[in-house]
């Protein structure tokens, strides 16, 4: 196995990504070679997936939410699904923008798709804990910290992956919507095959977060 860069550290890169973004992309972008794509899943994304669902389920069993229990979905059952319904869409995003790279004449490199997935999406887990909070600050700050994260997506894409001037937004809005898509398909099947994870009450949410 390679040796892991540093500048790969999650504490710094979660540090970065809230303080110095587009510096820390072009560190990272200037890294000669990058890790394996499974690699950067394994020691940066899981744990983040992990920490950000733990954290907010615990916050909801906390701070009262105002809707009934059976509104509620299981603490384990929605932990579980959160966490591989997550996985799916990084994985959707890495991937699709690792094949639609060479279609806005760029390259396609797995392991360089999936850093810049991973980094630009840091800031939409860290979302996800502070929707956890009351109304409406929560939201709101959750909401922010989601457009912030697309905007630090897109410049992550930009940055890895190195897509000449013209290409670049079309690689991003394609990107997206694949990923999307793609979570949302396995996202729906999920949720009905893992006990605890639907409400017996949605109350006009689909509870796909």
């Amino acid at each position: 196995m390679s040796r892991y860069p540093s500048c790969l550290n999650l504490p710094r890169l979660l540090l970065g990504a809230l303080l110095n973004p587009l510096g820390m992309v072009r560190e990272v972008g200037a890294l000669g070679l990058a890790p394996a794509w499974w690699q950067t899943f394994l020691r940066l994304v899981l744990p983040v997936l992990l920490l950000s669902v733990v954290i907010s389920q615990v916050l909801y069993q906390i701070i009262p939410t105002g809707l009934p229990p059976e509104a509620m979905p299981g603490v384990w059952g929605f932990g579980v699904y959160s966490v591989l319904a997550m996985s799916i869409g990084v994985l959707g995003l890495a991937w699709s923008a690792h094949y639609l790279a060479e279609l806005f004449q760029g390259r396609g490199d797995p392991d360089r798709a999936m850093l810049a997935v991973s980094i630009g999406l840091l800031p939409a887990w860290v979302g996800k804990v502070a929707a956890a909070f009351p109304w409406p600050w929560g939201n709101g700050i959750g909401l922010l910290l989601i457009l912030y994260s697309l905007w630090l997506l897109y410049w992550s894409l930009r940055g890895i992956l190195g897509l000449r001037r013209g290409n670049r937004i079309g690689l991003f809005v394609a990107t997206v919507f694949c990923g999307v898509l793609i979570t949302l398909i396995f996202g729906w099947a999920l949720m009905d095959l893992i006990p605890g994870a639907t409400p017996e009450h949605r109350i006009g949410t689909t509870w796909l977060i």
